[in-house]
């Protein structure tokens, strides 16, 4: 079944679009309901999966790897490969080094699209093995990079 993404804004609410022919409704959420997936019918006859984000930022997958510098790490860093990226934060998954834990400092480094990006971060979820951090530092040639990788 196809899966369709509807980006919510602040306001809770987004726009619902058929691959298929183009018509488009208008959805809004109140404060008290749940976001969950839910599968559509258009009236074209399509059907398909729709999947709700409510995030601040928009989030985009990467297939790269990078240098995570922690604590008890060596000097050189421990490897990470990327899953995703934001202007808040990253996703990735530690490959080697100790574990981190949470609200621990890190700092990292990785490539997007040819450009060096090094941050500090801070690690606030650990979930199976990916770790998600949030940007604590960016200057201000990360922040042209990151921007210029998340345009759509």
């Amino acid at each position: 079944m196809e899966k369709v993404k509807v980006y919510l804004n602040v306001a809770r609410s987004g726009f619902l679009v058929c691959q298929r022919c183009g018509k488009s409704k208008r959805i809004e959420f109140t404060n008290s309901e749940n976001l969950r997936s839910v599968v559509a019918k258009c009236p074209c006859g399509n059907t398909f999966a729709v999947i709700f984000e409510n995030r601040k930022y928009y989030r985009k997958p990467v297939g790269s790897y990078g240098k995570c510098f922690a604590t008890g790490d060596p000097a050189w860093g421990a490897s990470v490969r990327l899953v995703d990226v934001s202007l808040s934060g990253i996703r990735f998954i530690k490959l080697n080094g100790k574990p981190l834990q949470p609200k621990e400092q890190i700092g990292v480094s990785f490539s997007l699209g040819g450009d060096a990006v090094f941050c500090a971060a801070s690690v606030y979820r650990i979930y199976n093995e990916g770790i998600g951090a949030k940007f604590i530092s960016l200057d201000n040639h990360s922040k042209k990079v990151l921007g210029f990788f998340l345009l759509p």
